[in-house]
Parts: C-alpha cells; sequence; structure tokens
C-alpha cells in the first residue's frame, strides 16, 4: 500500500515531527510513498530539501497550487467547482483557512499522485504513547504505521483513527457553573472528566497491552489512517470560518463530518486504541494552569468559540431538534460564560452566549457552504474514477 503523510500548517518551519513520524516507519520496516505538505503563509524551503533527501515530498499552498488546478481541469473538473475546493477567501480576507479547507487539500492531492493510503498527523503529535509503568508515567515507541495498516487493509474498513495520550485540550479546572458551561458548548462528557481532576490532572494515558479495538464514529483528525480507494464512500473534510464580533475564529469538528458519514455506509471506521504522545500545550510534564499561564487560557477561549460555531451545524447533520437543542445550548451557556468568566478574572468568556447566537444566525450559510463542497467533491471522485478506469 501506497502510505502518504499528511501534514497540515499555517507557517513549515520545523522538520519535527514528521522525521520522527519517519523514523518509526522506517524502524518498523513501513517505506513512505510520500510526505504532503499544505501550508497557507511561509515555509523554509531548505527544509524540503532537507525532508526530500529521504522521502518523496509534495509541498503545496493554499491559495496557490496551479499544479492541483491544472490536474482538476485534467481531470475534467469545472472552473466553478475547482473554486469551490481550492478557494480559500478567509484567507485572503482575514489570514485564517477553516481546518477542513486545509485538510481537503492533501487528501485531494494524494488522490491525485498515486496514494493509496493518507495518514494524517498534527504538528504537536509523536509516535509514541504515554503509558504508567510502576506508579510512573512513561514514554513508550509504539509502531504507529503499523497498527493503522492491521486494521486499515482489512476490506470493510475505510478509516482508522484513535485518541491521544497527553494533557486533555481541557486543563483541569473547578467552579460553581462549570457544568452548565459544558452543557453549553455541547461537551457533558468533558464535564465527567474534569470533575475527577484532582485524580488524574487531566493527563490522558495509552491502554498500553490492554487495548480495546472498537467500531467508532468520532475520527481525530491528528492520528487518521484513510484508505483512498474507497472513494464512493469517501465525504470531504469540512469547517468554517466565523466572525465574532470582529474576532474570527476557526470552527472546529473538520473530522465530525467523515464519522457522521460513514456511520450511514457499510463501510467502517475502527479506533486502533493507540493514543499517540499529544505535547497539546507545548511544555509537558508540565501541569497546565489556565490561571496563570495566559496561553493556556487564550488556547482554552479559542476552542470554546470553536465548539459553538461548529455545533449548531454539527446537530442540522446530525439530523436532531436544532431548535430544541439551541434552546438547552442557550440557557446553560448564560449560567456557564458568566461563571467562566468570574473564575478565570476573564471578561472575554462573557460574549460565548452572543457568539452561540451568531453561530446560529450563520447556519443557513454554513448548510448551503457544506452543499456546494459536497457537490464540488462528489463530481471529483466521479470524474477521478472515471479518469482513473
Amino acid at each position: 500500500m501506497k502510505i502518504s503523510i499528511g501534514v497540515i500548517t499555517k507557517d513549515f518551519n520545523s522538520l519535527e515531527p514528521i522525521d520522527e513520524f519517519l523514523e518509526n516507519a522506517s524502524k518498523y520496516n513501513h517505506k513512505i510513498y510520500s510526505v504532503i505538505i499544505v501550508y497557507s503563509h511561509g515555509c523554509d524551503f531548505r527544509l524540503i530539501e532537507s525532508l526530500e533527501k529521504n522521502v518523496k515530498v509534495f509541498l503545496v499552498k493554499i491559495n496557490d497550487a496551479p499544479e492541483i488546478k491544472r490536474q482538476l481541469t485534467k481531470v475534467g473538473l469545472s472552473t466553478e467547482n475547482i473554486e469551490i475546493l481550492l478557494d480559500c477567501p478567509a484567507l485572503k480576507k482575514w489570514g485564517k483557512v477553516p481546518y477542513g479547507l486545509n485538510r481537503n487539500y492533501a487528501l485531494i492531492k494524494a488522490l491525485l499522485s498515486g496514494s493509496e493510503a493518507l495518514v494524517f498527523i498534527d504538528t504537536d503529535v509523536y509516535p509514541r504513547v504515554l503509558i504508567k509503568k510502576d506508579g510512573e508515567v512513561k514514554e513508550k515507541k509504539i509502531d504507529f504505521i503499523g497498527r493503522h495498516l492491521e486494521y486499515l487493509r482489512k476490506e470493510e474498513v475505510i478509516i482508522t483513527t484513535s485518541d491521544y495520550s497527553g494533557y486533555y485540550i481541557i486543563p483541569p479546572m473547578s467552579f460553581t457553573g462549570m457544568k452548565e458551561l459544558f452543557i453549553g458548548l455541547q461537551k457533558e462528557d468533558a464535564y465527567e472528566f474534569l470533575r475527577n481532576f484532582d485524580q488524574h490532572n487531566c493527563l490522558n494515558l495509552d491502554n498500553n497491552k490492554k487495548r480495546k479495538i472498537f467500531e467508532t464514529d468520532k475520527i481525530l483528525g491528528g492520528n487518521v489512517a484513510i484508505k483512498l480507494s474507497a472513494l464512493k464512500e469517501l465525504p470531504p473534510f469540512f469547517s468554517t470560518v466565523h466572525n465574532v464580533n470582529g474576532d474570527n475564529v476557526l470552527s472546529r469538528g473538520e473530522d465530525t463530518l467523515l464519522g457522521i458519514k460513514l456511520k450511514k455506509s457499510e463501510k467502517k471506521c475502527i479506533d486502533i486504541d493507540t493514543k499517540i504522545f499529544h505535547n497539546t500545550f507545548g511544555n509537558y510534564p508540565e501541569v497546565p494552569d489556565i490561571k496563570k499561564d495566559k496561553s493556556i487560557k487564550d488556547r482554552f477561549y479559542y476552542t470554546c468559540l470553536g465548539w459553538i460555531g461548529r455545533n449548531p451545524f454539527l446537530n442540522w447533520l446530525k439530523e436532531e431538534g436544532v431548535e430544541k437543542i439551541k434552546n438547552k445550548q442557550r440557557k446553560n451557556i448564560i449560567i456557564g460564560s458568566k461563571a467562566v468568566a468570574s473564575y478565570l478574572n476573564d471578561e472575554r468568556f462573557l460574549i460565548l452566549s452572543e457568539a452561540l447566537e451568531i453561530s446560529y444566525h450563520n447556519l443557513e450559510r454554513v448548510i448551503s457552504e457544506y452543499k456546494n463542497t459536497m457537490r464540488a467533491w462528489n463530481d471529483f471522485i466521479k470524474k477521478l474514477e472515471k479518469w482513473g478506469g
């Protein structure tokens, strides 16, 4: 199987962690066909030259991909559909690229360049896991590619994925109104986890030898392998940029669409229970302190806005009662936003209830964008199959 590694980034200025994933693949005798790097702002081309000594590299810049455009035209895609799949107005206007569009660039390049499987890694994850041994947390190397391939090679499996070990994206916190905040953010499970933070400091560990492999519809974009031969069952990624009082925020959950779509197909997505290490706040093993560290507080704020930006579309996609859920969210986010603003002494969080209204107000526009993306994507897949055949 021709395996490519996909990386999305704003600025490509470090070989880390790509070099470690390549070393890991080599150690376990897996040949990597190519590395696809999608970037939007800057690139250190000396690093690309260094990388090319070991592996084929496809470098793709958002809004500046003439080679992909040429290939899509050759495949027979219309100018309108090429624009829908590749044009990023948010980058021109605000310097932002939706996560979904970013990942789709890599997916399209992989499909056009002969890859058979695309493994996405984020720039802050590593091919090792955190485990508990003799009462201590230790790092352990694993056969990252091998664990994905073990299940991806099965005919009925189209995607393999897993969660992360490392500190959870929500740092330890505790205050009255926290439950309402996470209900309002549609993150009730996070509240249950956070309630017991004094036992684990929000540090997730891998199950090590007691792996539990299971079918899932929860896909993690930074630890996922996609079989590209099953084109018809393959939906694109999708997310948006939403404006909250002049602040342009990336909505989260671009990988959620894949899980929901695959749930309706006969193909399977398997959680391989290999929680690769995610250096969430960039300073592991330091315990994250949201009250003292401004960067952690900032990240949590934008994460909250990102979830709020995603949720109306997610509820519509899951065909759940949008109005009923909105009312529940609104009631809880009003309480939760005031509580977290007080707890963190940060008035920015007071805007969460307004952000929720804005997000629901934008829902029709987001649905329209999604339908356009799906139409262009389906046409691309159809034309590609014909072209390839």
